[in-house]
């Protein structure tokens, strides 16, 4: 593509697109490539799963999780699973019950991080430390990190005024099963501390215009499920977008907005030297993960990439994992 090795030499929209070697390209043609590339639309992840199984596709992405522990015991196939730049999380609307940063430390306090992490992404994960990727550039240890406490959390919810019998909501799009499971799984801790937590499943569209109209706060729902990953390997890129008060109606869909947090990241932005960088980072993050808490960030998710054992030369790219070098990539002779 571009001066790339492989020319678009066929498409058809929401099926495949194929590559084809570009014979000029400056880099040659020497050693050991694919001829042809052809890209194709499985819209159903445990199908993709079981092309990759028989040996009908070489590379897959977002296959089930839940079918990835079969797949590694197969000597077919190579399941690489490496954490990138991604940090999820439940982004909280700043309006109602959670317009306080007690009532927010709270639900940080009710999540169930255990539970999350083993039962619904099955060890493809770890942990967060707050909401900047630990391997990101700009990465501080003085972000605030929780466990499950929910004495701690119904003690904030009375210290905000917080009553028993209040109802929160969050919205899930439609066919997303690993965010309705980690909703269902949260619906219960709130439960056990006198709040009810309403999901409302919404297709694409309702949800997109929910999280980045302009739906004031007040008439948004409480939660919103999301991840992240910054374009480059840079906390300001990374945080900007989820928290800055001009970031309503793009990545910010809870509308956080505090004024400190806003001086401080253009302080990072403008900064001259590291040292003045990973300060003004490093308070970001204390504040939007404890002071005044942005959202519940709980995993530190992997990305994972099944290929039939005989594929050589992938790594992954830690920012646009998504993002493949297909020149690098070669079959094992036999």
């Amino acid at each position: 593509m571009g001066t790339g090795p492989y020319q678009a030499t066929s498409s058809e929209t929401g099926d495949s697109t194929e590559l084809t070697r570009f014979e000029g390209y400056w880099g040659g043609w020497d050693g050991d490539h694919f001829d042809t590339i052809v890209l194709r639309v499985v819209d159903a992840p445990q199908t993709r799963a079981e092309l990759v199984e028989r040996g009908d596709a070489d590379i897959v992405i977002n296959a089930p999780l839940t079918s990835l522990v079969d797949l590694q015991s197969n000597p077919d196939v190579t399941v690489d699973h490496q954490t990138n730049l991604m940090v999820q999380y439940l982004a909280m609307t700043v309006a109602g019950p959670l317009s306080t940063p007690a009532a927010r430390r709270a639900l940080n306090w009710a999540f169930p991080y255990d539970e999350v992490l083993s039962g619904v992404l099955l060890g493809f994960a770890k942990p967060a430390k707050g909401p900047v990727n630990e391997t990101c550039r700009g990465f501080s240890l003085t972000a605030t990190t929780y466990v499950t406490d929910l004495t701690e959390a119904r003690r904030l919810l009375d210290e905000a005024g917080v009553e028993q019998g209040t109802t929160l909501s969050l919205a899930n799009a439609n066919g997303n099963a690993e965010n309705q499971a980690i909703a269902e799984l949260f619906q219960a801790n709130p439960q056990e501390i006198g709040l009810d937590l309403d999901i409302q499943n919404l297709d694409i569209g309702a949800y997109v215009e929910m999280a980045f109209g302009d739906l004031p706060a007040g008439e948004r729902v409480s939660f919103f499920p999301a991840s992240w990953v910054p374009d480059y390997d840079d906390a300001y890129n990374h945080l900007w977008p989820q928290v800055s008060c001009d970031a309503w109606q793009s990545g910010n869909a809870g509308q956080y907005c505090n004024d400190r947090v806003e001086e401080l990241l253009k302080v990072a932005r403008d900064a001259s030297d590291m040292a003045s960088y990973d300060q003004a980072l490093a308070e970001i993050q204390q504040i939007l993960s404890h002071d005044d808490p942005a959202a519940i960030y709980f995993a530190q998710p992997e990305f994972v990439v099944v290929h039939r054992a005989d594929v050589e030369g992938y790594v992954m790219n830690r920012v646009v994992s998504a993002l493949f070098d297909w020149y690098a990539l070669s079959r094992k002779t036999k």
